[in-house]
C-alpha cells in the first residue's frame, strides 16, 4: 500500500506502508462448581464434565485432575495438535503420535509455580527420510503452540522419531 504524505515544507513524500495482518480472536468459557472438600466440577455446554481437585500432596484426593495436571496436559495437547496441523500443511504423513509430559512445580521465592515442562513426543513416520523435516516441524510447533507462548515455565522438547 502506498501513502502520500506532505512534509513540513509542503512537498509530497510517498511511503510504502506494510499491511498488517488481522487475526481473529476467540473466547473459551467454562463454569466451575465446588462440590465438597477440595473437589469441584468444570463444566461447559456440550462437553463432558471434568471433576477437579487439589493433588494429594496438597491434601487432595487421589484420582482427580488437578490444576497442575491440567496445565501440563494442556501443553502436551497443544504441542501435539500444533505439530499435526503443521505436518499436514507441509505434507508430512504421521502414522502415530504419543507423548509423555512432566511438569516441575517448585517453590520460587515463597510461591509455587511450574518452572519447567518436559515433553517427550514419540512420532512414527512412513520413512526415515522424513526425520529431518519432522524435526523442523516439531521445532516450529514448539514456537507456534499458544500454550507454550502463554506460560512462563521453560518448555523442553525431546522428540523421538521412528519408522512405522
Amino acid at each position: 500500500m502506498l501513502n502520500l504524505w506532505h512534509n513540513a515544507a509542503g512537498t509530497a513524500e510517498v511511503s510504502k506502508m506494510e499491511a498488517k495482518k488481522s487475526y481473529k480472536t476467540f473466547r473459551y468459557q467454562n463454569d466451575l462448581t465446588w462440590k465438597s472438600g477440595l473437589r469441584g466440577a468444570v463444566v461447559s455446554p456440550g462437553k463432558h464434565d471434568v471433576i477437579v481437585g487439589s493433588p494429594p500432596e496438597f491434601k487432595g484426593e487421589e484420582g482427580l485432575w488437578s490444576p497442575e495436571d491440567l496445565l501440563v496436559g494442556a501443553l502436551n495437547t497443544c504441542l501435539m495438535l500444533t505439530f499435526l496441523a503443521y505436518a499436514k500443511h507441509k505434507g508430512l504423513e504421521v502414522v502415530a503420535y504419543e507423548s509423555h509430559a512432566d511438569g516441575l512445580l517448585e517453590n520460587v521465592e515463597g510461591k509455587y509455580r511450574v518452572t519447567q515442562i518436559t515433553v517427550d513426543p514419540r512420532v512414527s513416520l512412513k520413512s526415515q527420510s522424513d526425520f529431518g523435516r519432522a524435526g523442523e516441524i516439531m521445532a516450529s510447533a514448539k514456537e507456534g503452540c499458544f500454550i507454550s507462548n502463554s506460560i512462563t515455565a521453560t518448555v523442553k522438547l525431546s522428540p523421538q522419531f521412528r519408522v512405522a
